[in-house]
């Protein structure tokens, strides 16, 4: 697994520039010189220390690097032009919608931009797709909270910006065209406007604006927030009907490979539909990975392949380490790859409605586990419930998501009766999750500090590494032959 050892000192770098900023200047030089050593040295594990440093140096240089800058003055009123490029999401008396900033000027021409923002509106005629000409300013802080304030600028916002029906100037309406408005259209087209529409729409197409307050509350308390959000789960579903669906091709003279060019294409198109947040886009590179390993009849390591993904998207943006639906995603798939595709390999004896059920108890366990570190300290509590009630949810998730896709694709004549299966189970689903956050056990209340997230990590590390160094022997019996 070499891309791991590669993917850990360049994931140092990056977060050692959240704290330490080295000369881009003196960095590089230091980088070359590490990498010339690495090349003249003999021992091998010196080589790989100097490729360490050099790593380290790159993260920490690339994440300096991209930073965002905000190319216009903060709290100073300017003439803008912000294009509202989220679904607005309702708060107290308000909504909330990403933004981004096209143009600006104070009192001379135009300047171009290209500053993500926080839009906060407060103008019910303001929605998404809409483009707003207006005279205002914007606030360096996005939120009172400190972390969460930090975090939202290592995404890549710069700010926030107010928008009220006394600073605009002029809105410019346009029609989304794109594939995820499309697929929302669809879907309010076979449903109503209760919860279990807003459950299927977040788990179908990624937008969740519509959840009511008190069900998102359960869903993160029971430690299952990660249902509404479209990542690995939800593309392996795809994967799982598009492959269900092209079997007739395998018969097929190379129809194999077909198969799976098909089914990346449909990946893909659900990626993009879904709003391609971070999870989505560290999945979809992994099932195409899986997809062309299989059409090659090639052998892969699945630590190696979510390693090269992980550190694909970490050089295309390192501020992807500080979202946290990228976070929780990378850290249940490994701890899926490390720990539960082993257990799961114990069940493959066993009958198929026994090894089935073993398999998502086991799925549940370790990604829960594997990522409560996180949750404890990004949201301040535990989830215990989740463990248990994960293999029944998960069944209604599969209904949803796959109801739902044939909303998406097929006629509205057709799609009607997939439409109501769909709503159906989300809303057993919401039922089954609001009855199990109501329980004085469901978590535990506490946040862990950051270097209690590192030290967890680390015995998780050391317990799989523990656990792969455990080889069984192979044993090979012999016939006995008896000479008289």
């Amino acid at each position: 697994m070499p891309m791991l050892l590669i993917l850990v000192p360049y994931v140092a770098g990056v977060l050692l520039a959240e704290s330490y900023d080295l000369h881009v200047v003196w960095a590089i030089a230091l980088c070359v010189v590490a990498l010339v050593f690495a090349v003249v040295a003999m021992p091998r594990r010196v080589a790989w220390a100097y490729v360490a440093v050099a790593l380290l140096l790159l993260g920490n240089i690339y994440a300096t690097l991209r930073e965002p800058i905000a190319p216009m003055p903060y709290n100073k009123d300017v003439e803008m032009v912000v294009s509202i490029e989220g679904v607005p999401s309702l708060r107290d008396g308000y909504s909330v919608a990403d933004g981004r900033i096209e143009r600006w000027r104070s009192g001379e021409g135009w300047c171009d931009a290209d500053s993500r923002v926080v839009v906060w509106l407060r103008s019910d005629s303001i929605t998404h797709g809409d483009r707003v000409t207006m005279i205002g300013r914007v606030g360096e802080r996005i939120s009172r909270h400190e972390d969460y304030d930090c975090l939202m600028h290592h995404r890549g916002f710069i700010g926030g910006v107010g928008v009220n029906d006394y600073n605009i100037i002029g809105v410019t309406h346009y029609e989304p065209t794109d594939l995820q408005s499309r697929a929302v259209a669809r879907l309010d087209g076979c449903g109503s406007d209760d919860a279990s529409h807003a459950t299927v729409v977040a788990m179908v197409a990624g937008l969740r604006h519509d959840m009511p307050a008190e069900l998102r509350s359960a869903y993160s308390t029971t430690g299952l927030a990660h249902l509404l959000a479209v990542s690995g789960l939800h593309l392996g579903i795809v994967m799982m009907v598009v492959g269900t669906l092209l079997l007739p091709l395998r018969l097929l003279h190379r129809g194999h490979r077909i198969a799976a060019l098909m089914t990346i294409v449909a990946i893909w198109l659900y990626a993009i539909m879904s709003g391609a947040s971070p999870s989505v886009v560290r999945a979809a590179i992994m099932l195409s990975v899986l997809q062309i390993a299989h059409a090659s009849s090639s052998v892969y390591n699945s630590v190696n392949a979510l390693s090269v993904t992980v550190f694909a998207m970490l050089l295309y943006r390192p501020d992807y380490i500080y979202d946290i639906s990228f976070e929780l995603s990378v850290a249940a798939v490994f701890g899926i790859v490390a720990w539960g595709a082993p257990l799961m390999r114990v069940a493959r004896l066993w009958r198929r409605p026994v090894a089935g059920v073993f398999g998502l108890f086991v799925v549940g366990v370790v990604a829960t586990l594997w990522t409560m570190p996180i949750v404890s300290h990004t949201f301040g509590n535990m989830p215990i419930i989740g463990v248990v009630i994960t293999p029944c949810v998960l069944i209604f998730s599969y209904i949803v998501v796959v109801c739902g896709l044939f909303v998406v694709v097929l006629p509205a004549a057709v799609a009607m009766p997939f439409g109501v299966v769909a709503e159906w189970a989300a809303g057993v689903q919401n039922s089954v999750v609001m009855w199990a956050a109501e329980l004085p056990f469901a978590a535990v209340e506490y946040t862990m500090t950051a270097w209690g997230v590192v030290l967890c990590y680390l015995v998780y590390a050391a317990i799989t590494l523990i656990l792969w160094s455990k080889n069984q022997k192979k044993v090979v019996t012999l016939p006995r032959y008896d000479f008289v």
